[in-house]
């Protein structure tokens, strides 16, 4: 797979990982039980792919002026749903309150630390592939995800 086809793939993985984030956070607030939580977010995450996917295709017929074939709109297809398979592992801590294998308050306390490890394996991804070093890529991705984790416990504390 070409690097266009992964770039493709991150951006939406990372984009809907930031919404899933952000459905969760809402509903955290709001006492929501895990099946409420797992409706929710892949409700907003494909509605988030779906948009995102429309408005590229029209950028797309603007910029080259004319349609996209059968091959081009079935990559895009592939990389908006590879994208949204990633943005869902925030998702993996309430499927398992519903197996009851965990409790809700732990799900809520698991789930942005899964979001933002998404987030950073593609932070990772990204440096490499820009040809940074093993030392300062880790070193900018984990820059970039101290101002998420910060976030995360600044809410667990005050939650």
């Amino acid at each position: 797979m070409g690097n266009e086809r992964v770039a493709q793939r991150a951006a939406r993985a990372v984009y809907g990982s930031i919404v899933a984030l952000a459905v969760i956070l809402v509903l955290d607030e709001a006492n929501s039980e895990a099946d409420e939580v797992i409706a929710a977010v892949v409700g907003s995450v494909i509605a988030a792919t779906l948009a995102e996917q429309y408005a590229e295709y029209i950028g797309q017929v603007i910029r080259e002026g004319r349609h996209l074939s059968r091959a081009e709109l079935g990559l895009s297809f592939r990389d908006g749903a590879a994208g949204m398979l990633a943005a869902l592992a925030s998702l993996i801590p309430f499927v398992l309150v519903e197996l009851g294998a965990i409790e809700l308050p732990t799900a809520y306390d698991i789930a942005p630390w899964l979001g933002l490890g998404v987030i950073g394996a593609y932070s990772l991804l990204a440096n490499r592939v820009a040809g940074l070093s093993r030392v300062p890529n880790v070193a900018l991705t984990l820059a970039a995800l101290a101002v998420g984790a910060a976030l995360i416990v600044i809410k667990t504390i005050t939650h």
